[in-house]
C-alpha cells in the first residue's frame, strides 16, 4: 500500500529534473497526479510512459507566472481527479548575473517563474484543500536561501523569498488543517547539468566531481533523493510538520 494512497497532487515542472522524479515518485506510491510543464513535447512523451504502465496521469502545457494558466492547471487537476491534497511547487529558472548587470525585464521574469507561480498555485490549491479538510503543500526553494551562490543573486533572492512564502502560508492555513514546508536542495545533477556541463565543453565526470567540491557528501544529488524528501513532507508521515525547510544539500549549508 502505497504512501499516497487515495491522494491527488498537482506538481509543476514535472516533465523533468526533480519534477519529473517527484511525478514517478508519487504514482508509485499510489497517488493520482497532474503536472504542468512549459516542455510540451517532455510533457507528453513522459505522460505516454506513464500511461503505458497502466497509471493514469494528467499533464498540461503552461506558464505557471501568468497567474490566469496557473489557475486553470491546478483547476484543471481537480476537476479530472475529483479533487487535490497535495501541491508541489517546483518550477524555476536561473539567471547569472551581478546585481549590476541584472535589468529590470530580467528581475520581472525570475520573480514572475520563481516566485509568483508559487503563489499562484497555491491561491488555487488552498480553497480546494480547505473544503476537502486540508492538504500539504511542498515548495521546492534551495539552500541558496540560506547561503550565496556564485554569480546568482537573483536566484538566491527568490529562494529566500520562498521561505518566507512558506511561513506565511503556513500560519495563515493551519486551522483549515494544510500543512506548508519547502524542500531546499543543494547541487542535484539533472538534464539541465548535463547540458551546462555539454555547452562548456566539460566532460560528466569532470564536471560533478566540480559540483561536489563543497560538499560534505563527496558527489551531487539525484533528482530521486530530492524527490523522497518531498514526498515525505507531501505524505502523513510529516503530520507534525509545517512552516519548516528541510535541507538536502549534501551537508553545503553546514561547512
Amino acid at each position: 500500500m502505497g504512501r499516497l494512497k487515495d491522494k491527488v497532487a498537482v506538481i509543476t515542472g514535472g516533465a523533468s529534473g526533480i519534477g519529473e522524479a517527484t511525478v514517478k515518485l508519487f504514482i508509485a506510491e499510489g497517488a493520482k497526479v497532474a503536472f504542468s510543464d512549459q516542455d510540451n513535447q517532455r510533457g507528453i512523451a513522459l505522460s505516454k510512459e506513464i500511461k503505458s504502465s497502466g497509471s493514469d496521469v494528467l499533464f498540461v502545457n503552461a506558464k505557471m507566472e501568468l497567474e490566469d494558466q496557473a489557475l486553470s492547471f491546478v483547476k484543471r487537476g481537480a476537476d479530472y481527479f475529483g479533487q487535490i491534497d497535495i501541491l508541489v511547487n517546483n518550477v524555476a529558472i536561473r539567471m547569472f548575473q551581478t546585481v549590476v548587470e541584472a535589468s529590470e525585464e530580467s528581475w520581472d521574469r525570475i520573480l514572475s517563474v520563481n516566485v509568483k507561480s508559487y503563489a499562484f498555485c497555491a491561491k488555487a490549491a488552498i480553497p480546494l484543500m480547505s473544503k476537502s479538510g486540508g492538504g500539504s503543500i511542498i515548495n521546492v526553494a534551495s539552500n541558496y536561501a540560506f547561503i550565496a551562490g556564485i554569480n546568482t543573486v537573483q536566484y538566491d533572492t527568490t529562494k529566500s523569498a520562498i521561505t518566507g512564502l512558506t511561513r506565511g502560508m503556513a500560519r495563515s492555513h493551519s486551522e483549515e488543517g494544510i500543512r506548508v514546508n519547502a524542500v531546499c536542495p543543494g547541487p542535484t545533477y539533472t538534464h539541465y547539468h548535463m547540458k551546462r556541463a555539454k555547452n562548456a565543453g566539460v566532460n560528466e565526470k569532470e564536471f560533478k566531481e566540480e559540483f561536489a567540491r563543497p560538499l560534505m557528501i563527496n558527489r551531487p544529488g539525484t533528482p530521486e533523493e530530492i524527490a523522497a524528501c518531498i514526498l515525505f513532507l507531501a505524505s502523513d508521515e510529516s503530520s507534525f510538520v509545517t512552516g519548516s525547510f528541510l535541507l538536502a544539500d549534501g551537508g553545503q549549508t553546514a561547512m
